[in-house]
């Protein structure tokens, strides 16, 4: 315990499922957290406030991180509370945006909704990242939370599966842009995690059943999964480990 301990912590889309899974496991060792919320404020709070009665420190700051008005707030309300730049240790872009249970398939895709993924799922990542980057203190950490998705073909979610692809190359030009400062930057790309992201999913009969049957550990993940595999490149010994794609899926690609 306490391998963050005096870190500053910014977590995109922390309410709920993996990213509130995020911030109470980095709260749990040390990290004071900014917990990002958009519409979900009683949620947000929820996170704070089991991050605060455990013992650590944590505060919510809403921002519609699609928007650069909306980043820029974000991290005003931050700076308040962290003090002057450089004022971060720990940038998790987690925020993400799905189907909502509409038929968002190649042939049935769009475009109202195709360009709120890549607002929310592409460009908020990039200027999150590029608002952080000078406030980033030099042995910084990012990570970019995408998702398998990224890899495979998904014809019954073409749009989202580009946004998560678009997410692995901004890891990698964010590494090579970060490197001398000794800031890695890597990216988390889970398998199936009960959240509510995947609630449409898992409404259809037999589909937790055949997903597990079709992962080699034969689970679906939890959001700690997840958690676990970002504090893992969070420690110190993870400092030279950077651009990398981590799938953390229960081995769905072997």
């Amino acid at each position: 315990m306490g391998a963050l301990k005096g870190k500053t912590a910014l977590v995109t889309g922390a309410s709920r499922g993996i990213g509130a899974a995020i911030a109470r496991t980095i709260a749990a060792e040390g990290a004071h957290v900014a917990v990002n919320y958009n519409g979900h404020a009683a949620a947000a709070q929820d996170v704070v406030a089991s991050i605060t009665s455990a013992g650590g420190q944590a505060f919510a700051v809403q921002a519609d991180v699609s928007t650069l008005a909306g980043i820029n707030r974000m991290f005003s309300d931050c700076d308040v509370v962290f003090g002057g730049s450089p004022n971060l240790d720990i940038l998790i872009n987690n925020a993400g945006y799905g189907s909502d249970g509409a038929d968002a398939s190649l042939a049935n895709e769009n475009e109202a909704h195709f360009d709120k993924q890549f607002a929310i799922n592409v460009k908020g990542p990039h200027f999150v990242t590029q608002a952080g980057l000078p406030r980033l203190r030099d042995h910084g950490r990012i990570v970019n939370i995408g998702s398998m998705s990224g890899k495979v073909g998904q014809p019954f979610a073409a749009g989202y599966a580009m946004t998560k692809r678009a997410i692995q190359s901004l890891t990698f030009s964010t590494a090579l842009a970060v490197a001398k400062r000794q800031i890695t930057c890597n990216c988390i790309a889970p398998g199936a995690v009960k959240t509510d992201f995947i609630n449409a999913l898992r409404a259809k009969d037999g589909w937790d059943e055949a997903t597990a049957k079709h992962t080699p550990m034969r689970r679906l993940g939890e959001p700690e999964d997840i958690a676990g595999a970002v504090m893992m490149l969070l420690r110190p010994e993870a400092g030279w480990v950077t651009g990398q794609i981590i799938e953390a899926s229960g081995g769905l690609s072997i």
